[in-house]
């Protein structure tokens, strides 16, 4: 009997390349446009975040104005209470004034004194806060503005109406409009898809060899009809991201215009608050006036004088507060309509 010979060992190497291209894919289409749009939602968003910033920026530099307007009223306050001291001394010297009358004007300049140091303590403050939005190293540097707080407004016209080429509400539309294009692309799902593909192989005994070539070129029609409610689930869901999407935009909008309508009645309430701070300094100022003049003629007491001259620059840095919230009110309400 003839045994069997064990056949030779033949080697044989294939190498493929392959290309795919899809021809019609509805729900590739919807869905790459999608993509887009939520992309431009998150630029918009971007944008409008660096708005914020500059709103920020812009309130750190009018507060740094407001404490160097402080230091200086703090430091008016210093020489008239060290003018007072010296006259007062004088008078006690004299025997025309008791010891209870100097002791309690040196407390007076005593607390202007110490109110002055905390108004530059927060010149560094405001310095400190503007270096860190600046993204500036926080090594004690004080900033010195190039223009000085103005003690007297410029009054602006309210804006009725939010405006929807605001950036944030923007980009709460494009997303409402990506979640719809999502949806879109659900829908297609139940469509069949047509893609083109190409093969080009090459065979041998060696490796990456081109003894054989071959090549086949196609098209493949492709129509998933039942996938266990897969895309019907699919499409239920992008229809709640849609109604979602709405709802919040919305919401977001009628909160904005509640907001532009809150800032709107604080303008009015600030420029009247401007207004009376103004007329209170004036009236503080004068009774100071008269008050000094009747010490002088010693037809008023100590006391009654420490008092006309700590309302009058209490007085003025309230007229310097309410600037400050007039102007930035101002530009929030510029940063809602923006």
């Amino acid at each position: 009997m003839q045994q069997p010979h064990d056949p030779k060992v033949t080697g044989n190497f294939a190498t493929k390349f392959q290309i795919l291209q899809p021809l019609i894919n509805p729900d590739g289409i919807y869905g790459r446009q999608a993509a887009k749009v939520k992309m431009e939602a998150i630029q918009l968003q971007s944008g409008r975040t660096r708005e914020y910033l500059e709103l920020e920026v812009n309130k750190a530099f009018m507060q740094l104005q407001l404490a160097y307007k402080a230091v200086e009223v703090l430091d008016n306050a210093t020489k008239t209470a060290d003018a007072n001291l010296k006259l007062v001394d004088n008078y006690f010297k004299q025997g025309i004034l008791q010891k209870t009358d100097l002791l309690s004007v040196q407390v007076r300049v005593n607390e202007i004194k110490n109110q002055y140091s905390l108004a530059k303590s927060n010149v560094q403050n405001a310095s400190d806060y503007l270096a860190f939005l600046m993204q500036e190293d926080i090594t004690g540097k004080v900033y010195l503005p190039a223009e000085e707080l103005e003690s007297t407004i410029s009054v602006t016209e309210p804006i009725s109406l939010i405006t929807d080429a605001r950036k944030d509400i923007q980009a709460m539309t494009k997303s409402t409009e990506a979640y719809q294009l999502m949806l879109k692309s659900s829908k297609m799902n139940f469509l069949p898809r047509l893609n083109a593909f190409g093969t080009y192989e090459l065979y041998d005994k060696k490796f990456m060899g081109a003894s054989a070539k071959g090549y086949l070129i196609g098209a493949q029609l492709s129509w998933n009809i039942f996938d266990g409610y897969k895309s019907i689930g699919k499409r239920q869901k992008a229809q709640a991201e849609v109604y979602r999407s709405e709802v919040e935009t919305e919401q977001y909008k009628a909160k904005s215009q509640l907001e532009l309508n809150k800032t709107n009645r604080q303008l009015n309430d600030s420029a009247n608050k401007v207004g009376l701070a103004k007329l209170a300094l004036e009236q503080s100022q004068e009774a100071y006036r008269i008050r000094n003049n009747r010490f002088k003629q010693g037809l008023e007491k100590t006391t009654d004088l420490l008092v006309s001259e700590t309302q009058m620059f209490q007085k003025e840095l309230e007229h310097l507060q309410a600037v400050f919230e007039y102007n930035f009110t101002q530009q929030y309400l510029q940063f809602l309509n923006k």
